[in-house]
Order: C-alpha cells, then sequence, then structure tokens
C-alpha cells in the first residue's frame, strides 16, 4: 500500500526525479579509475520502498553492512511507518585480488543477493550459494528484501572463501557513490531532522503539523540545555557575560545562539546583567579545589593522557586553527568558580544529561590531580572591556524577555515552558533563525549554509518522522556526535588518537583499544547497556591506561542500535543452557598443562592470568554473558580475522583441527564449544 504521510510526500518529490535502476543495467567492475574511486564513499546505498513491487524510493541512507533488523510494529526508517516494507542495498564490494566467494542470507522475509548481475544467494535455505568468482578490484552487489507481512524483520549477509569460513561480510569493503539524488537527499533531510533536534528548535516554536511534544519518539527531542540550579556558585560572572553576548567567541562550535541584538556596549552591558542575575542562582556551597603542587599538577598532566583528553581537547584559544578540530580549554579557569570545574569532572552529566562528555567515574585524587592539571594550563581571561555596573534586577527581566527560560531550566525536574512561537510557515523559511544574514529580532544560531538548507528541507515536511525512531540510525548518529572515533578504530578506519601522537606526542605508540566494527555482533545489548551507563561492577580489560567512559542518557539506546545495524534482535542468538559433561572438558582446555594455556593470558574469576606478560586478555569469568554465542566461534576459530590487531594466537591453523588431538577428537569447533560451556558455569562459582 502506497504510504502517504506528507513527510513522505515531499521527499518523493525529489525521489520521482531518480530513475530505477534496472536489475540489468550492471555498473563498471573490476579495476576503476582514479576518478572512478575518488566519487566512491565507504558503505552501501540502502533504499526503502512502500512494497517489493514498487519502483520509487521512498527513503535512502548509506548502510555500513547488509544487515537489518526492524522489530515488529516498528518503523525501518524514520520517514516511513511502521509496517511491511521493501529495501535494496547497491555497490561495490572491494577485493585486492582474485577471489572465489560463496554468500548465504539468513533472516526473515525474502531477499535475493546479486553480484555482478548474477544470483549468488537467496534468504530461506540457509546455505551457502553457489560460488561466485569475484576479480581483483570491484564487484557490484544488488541485494533486495521484502519484509514479513508480520513480526520482525531481519537481514544478514555472510560470505566465506578459501582461507575464511563463514563471517558477515565486513564493513570496509564496501563502496558506493555519494553524489545520487535520492542519497543525497535523503542525508540533508536526516541532517536538518538532528540539527531540529539538538538546536532545540521546538522549545520556542510549535511542532510541525501540530505535533505534541510527548508523541516524539526521537531521543534527541528529550535533550534540554543545561540547568541553571547553583550556576551563581558554578559559573565565574565574567564568563557567563562573554557566554551569553558571544558564544561562538569562546567555542565554535557552541549550539547555544546569540541572543542579544544592538550595538555592542548595549550588548556587553545586558550580558552582563544576566550574569549577574544568574550569579544570584546560588545553592549549596561548591567544595574548595585541593591546593596545587608541582606532583599534583604532573599527576594531572599524566592522567590528561592516559584518558585521552588531549585527542578531544587543546589549550589554544578558540580561534586558533587546530588540525584535529579539538575543543579549546583556553578559558577553563577562568569559566569556573573555584571548586566547581572539580565537581564537573565528578559528575559532567548532573547540570546536562546530553553533554557529550565522558563521564569516567574519576576517584577524588583523579579530580584533584587534573583539575590542577587544567587550571595550569588554562590561560584564557574571558573578561571584556569595563562596563557600567551590572544589574541583577535588569537581568532577571531580560532573561523573561530574552527567552533563556525555553531552553534552560531553572533547576533539575522543571517542566518545559510551553512554546511561545507558531511553526515556521512553509513561506517563512529564509526569515527569522534560517535567514541568510543575521535577523535582528531571531537568535543567531551562525549556522552555515549547508545547515539552513538542510533545516529548511526538513521543516518542508510535517514532521511526523520526529514520531518514530529506528535505535540503528540512532546509533549512527551517537558513534559520530560521541566522537568514538578518537579512542576507538572502526570498519578499516584508525583511531584519531595515532594522528594527534603523530603530530604531538614523544614517539610513544598509544595503547592499542577494542574495535568497534563488530560491537554490535559481539556483545549482547543487555551487557553493552550496563558499559554504557557506567554500571559494569568492573572492568574488563583492567590493564588498560585508558578506560571507557559513561553516557548513561544515551546507552540503552544506542546498545540496541549497535545490534540492530548487524541485523540482530536484543534477546537473538540465545546460547544453550550450560552442558554439565562438557564443563569440565571445557575447564581443561583452558589450562596450562594439556589444554591450550588460556589461562596464562586470561583471568579466570579471581585467579589471576599466570603470565600475560604484553598480552593480557579479559577474564574469562563473564565471558559466556557479555559475547553472543554465534560471534564466539568465529573469534576463536580465527581471531586475526576479526581484529588484525589482536594478539589471540589462532589454534585451528586448518580451520578445522587442534593440536589437543586426545581431546573430542581434535574437532576445534567441539573443543571451542566445551570452552563455553565452561564459562557459562564460571558466574555460579564466584
Amino acid at each position: 500500500m502506497i504510504r502517504t504521510t506528507a513527510a513522505i510526500l515531499a521527499l518523493l518529490a525529489i525521489a520521482l526525479a531518480v530513475q530505477k535502476f534496472p536489475a540489468a543495467d550492471i555498473p563498471k567492475t573490476g579495476r576503476l579509475t582514479k576518478e572512478e574511486q575518488e566519487a566512491l564513499r565507504p558503505g552501501l546505498t540502502l533504499r526503502f520502498y512502500a512494497d517489493a513491487k514498487a519502483e520509487r524510493p521512498l527513503d535512502a541512507r548509506r548502510a555500513r553492512l547488509i544487515a537489518l533488523h526492524v522489530p515488529a510494529d516498528a518503523s525501518p526508517t524514520p520517514l516511513l511507518p511502521p509496517g511491511p516494507f521493501a529495501a535494496r542495498f547497491t555497490g561495490y564490494l572491494k577485493t585486492t585480488a582474485k577471489l572465489t566467494a560463496s554468500f548465504r542470507v539468513v533472516g526473515t522475509g525474502t531477499a535475493t543477493l546479486s553480484v555482478n548481475g548474477k544470483e549468488a544467494a537467496k534468504l530461506g535455505d540457509g546455505k551457502e550459494g553457489a560460488n561466485v568468482d569475484l576479480p581483483r578490484g570491484f564487484s557490484w552487489l544488488d541485494l533486495t528484501y521484502a519484509s514479513p507481512p508480520k513480526g520482525d524483520a531481519s537481514l544478514r549477509v555472510y560470505w566465506s572463501g578459501e582461507g575464511f569460513a563463514s563471517e558477515p561480510v565486513p564493513p570496509d569493503v564496501f563502496f558506493s557513490r555519494g553524489d545520487e539524488a535520492d542519497i543525497v537527499t535523503g542525508e540533508k533531510w536526516r541532517d536538518g531532522r538532528q540539527l531540529y533536534a539538538t538546536l532545540g528548535c521546538a522549545h520556542c516554536h510549535a511542532l510541525p503539523g501540530k505535533l505534541k511534544r510527548d508523541a516524539c519518539a526521537m531521543p534527541e527531542m528529550r535533550h534540554r540545555a543545561p540547568t541553571l540550579d547553583n550556576v551563581g556558585k558554578r559559573l565565574h560572572p565574567d564568563w557567563l557575560a562573554r557566554w551569553i553576548a558571544d558564544p561562538r567567541s569562546l567555542r565554535a562550535s557552541a549550539t547555544m545562539p546569540k541572543t542579544l541584538r544592538g550595538e555592542p556596549a548595549a550588548i556587553r552591558q545586558q550580558a552582563a546583567d544576566l550574569a549577574a542575575y544568574l550569579g544570584t542562582l546560588n545553592g549549596a556551597p561548591v567544595p574548595a579545589d585541593a591546593k596545587s603542587t608541582d606532583a599534583l599538577l604532573k599527576e594531572g598532566g599524566k592522567l590528561f593522557d592516559k584518558l585521552n583528553c588531549v585527542v578531544c581537547h587543546q589549550f589554544k584559544e578558540p580561534g586558533q586553527e587546530d588540525t584535529h578540530g579539538r575543543l579549546s580549554l583556553h578559558f577553563v579557569a577562568g569559566k569556573f568558580q573555584p571548586g566547581a570545574l572539580a565537581a564537573f569532572l565528578r559528575s559532567p552529566h548532573e547540570h546536562y544529561a546530553w553533554t557529550r562528555m565522558p563521564d569516567f567515574k574519576l576517584d577524588a585524587k583523579e579530580v584533584a590531580a587534573l583539575t590542577a592539571f587544567i587550571v595550569d594550563q588554562s590561560k584564557g581571561k574571558p573578561a571584556g572591556e569595563p562596563i557600567a555596573k551590572a544589574d541583577a534586577e535588569r537581568g532577571a527581566k531580560l532573561f523573561r524577555e530574552v527567552g533563556c527560560a525555553q531552553c534552560h531550566a531553572l533547576k533539575p525536574g522543571d517542566a518545559a515552558l510551553p512554546t511561545t512561537l507558531a511553526a515556521p510557515a512553509a513561506a517563512a523559511l529564509e526569515k527569522g533563525c534560517l535567514a541568510d544574514k543575521p535577523d535582528a529580532q531571531a537568535p543567531d544560531f551562525g549556522l552555515a549554509d549547508a545547515q539552513r538548507q538542510a533545516l529548511r528541507g526538513f521543516l518542508g515536511t510535517d514532521g511526523s518522522s520526529l514520531t518514530r525512531e529506528t535505535a540503528a540510525e540512532f546509533s549512527l548518529r551517537q558513534v559520530k556526535a560521541l566522537q568514538c572515533n578518537a579512542c576507538h578504530r572502526r570498519d578499516g578506519v584508525g583511531s584519531r588518537t595515532y594522528d594527534v601522537a603523530a603530530d604531538e606526542g614523544d614517539g610513544t605508540l598509544p595503547e592499542l583499544l577494542p574495535s568497534l566494527t563488530w560491537t554490535g555482533q559481539k556483545l549482547k545489548p543487555v551487557w553493552s547497556a550496563r558499559l554504557l551507563s557506567g554500571k559494569a561492577d568492573h572492568r574488563a580489560r583492567p590493564w588498560l591506561k585508558s578506560r571507557m567512559p559513561a553516557f548513561s542518557a544515551r546507552a540503552e539506546m544506542l546498545a540496541l542500535g549497535l545490534s540492530h545495524e548487524h541485523g540482530y534482535a536484543a534477546e537473538e542468538d540465545a546460547p544453550p543452557a550450560p552442558d554439565a559433561k562438557l564443563a569440565p572438558v571445557g575447564e581443561k582446555l583452558i589450562a596450562n598443562v594439556g589444554g591450550f594455556n588460556c589461562v596464562s593470558c586470561h583471568g579466570v574469576g579471581k585467579q589471576p592470568p599466570i603470565a600475560p606478560f604484553e598480552a593480557p586478555g579479559i577474564n574469562l569469568l563473564d565471558a559466556a554473558q557479555r559475547l553472543r554465542y554465534e560471534y564466539y566461534p568465529r573469534w576463536m576459530m580465527d581471531p586475526a580475522r576479526v581484529d588484525v590487531a589482536t594478539k589471540m594466537p589462532k589454534f585451528a591453523p586448518d580451520g578445522h583441527g587442534t593440536a589437543l588431538k586426545d581431546i573430542l577428537d581434535g574437532d576445534a569447533r567441539k573443543q571451542f564449544d566445551a570452552i563455553w560451556h565452561y564459562m557459562a558455569t564460571l558466574p555460579d562459582k564466584k
């Protein structure tokens, strides 16, 4: 059935200009020219259709993998309402040498995968298709999918070839053009939707299409600007005055707009009055900072590096160029009142749940050291030109008139105020906040041309997409917003840590942190959510100097989205119950005598590893609770195939047998399964 919401029709107007891609029309394969390769971007093109017979896409976006999971009664994309749908993945698979591979499609519904114009596999039989000869260079993939009429929609694609067993096709081999009209439209619409939510447009303007705030499912729509409780004890009035007058003078990426208008002297006076009013919002005293000492400064510097703060922050003035795009801490010492920076580092999400600042769960000594170092390095003085005495009463009046309370709550739990402005009319999308030049009567967000165009495009829809969300798209947005690539590798791209170390380090290589490429297949969402929310009761890798921070407001849906990106339901792939006969065999297999000597690198509960040296492994106590059952044998059979940087050895060189021939006939899969059954019993032995 054709979907008829205004949001879809708005996108269809552009999508109709996109010609249907005939199945027989295969782009050039094999070796592409330099220009042809430069037109490609990582990932595949994923298009959504009303049904399998539809010729025109209703939405398009990029996909990391050939994988989908859409729960029953959920939307496949925020643009489309729940219900049956069809999808199509197209793009190139790049190989560095000729390869003969076979493909397998699993999931629900129906699907057909073609490679270079020939059918390679179908969903339904669970079997691998016929061998496919892939040339060196680029092969064209085309997978069509139709969801089942009822229930969850799931899709995953695996391949196998000489030298590697069946595995999900890795994301770093996928490429497609990024300039196709519907992809450009879909990305622009998503950028506009994200800007609408993160800039807080709905705090002042009524929602499009007379939608109600409580009907919004997009998580970012629930976030508000930092609360102002006790702000007088937390932030310095000079910094507040400069921030209010021009936020982007202190932080180029600030989302808070300039709201004051008039001559510079008048703006400075108004900003000072507002700062004076905010200075009256005092609550409990903030504990004083620890006295700075040389030892404390030295320890703080080490911690700043150890936590990889240097990858996201630097101390140059905000206006100075930084090749890594880091946030300046130049004015931090002038921003916080005594003791307030330490309080922020202890609990960065206390006054702003959606801050991107990581919560490292610092202890008192770490907070004291890091505070001392940052204050010492932060040389900026935010005070501006001398102005007349600030007036808190004038500031209180301005606070109401300017509309500060539309975004900022005075204390936690305060309900959002009613909107004061109508939803932007279609005829007024080039005025006010969206004017090409700052409008004297509207807040100035400092939007770039592309951002204004994206917002205008989104506001041209009925906004109903705000009432729908897909966890997979949320996770894609948040991995980017939280800059997970600052510390972690993903999809063949290294972390930014190495770039910063190369430019500013002492020649010491940064420590290698876990890759995020397979996180959604590897970890159970319930475990990922605990980790991301900071509720894990111990560290999986205590030997690392770096530590995983918490982002509690995002944790649950981010964990679920990572799973959906890989085509898995939250509870899919349930492991078997521990086998009382196999568990003792598994215990024998991990031993250092007569086994694989796993205990040399891996601890088991309270028993530490025997001799980890430079290759410590995670404690096996909760491995069976952390890992998906399907991922585990894939890792055990060929660890370096999953993560090229791992130091975990390959115990089954031929992919079938191990050197321990007297246990389970030397069958690698049976032996690894026995180890799983042993690990599954460990939590009961705490």
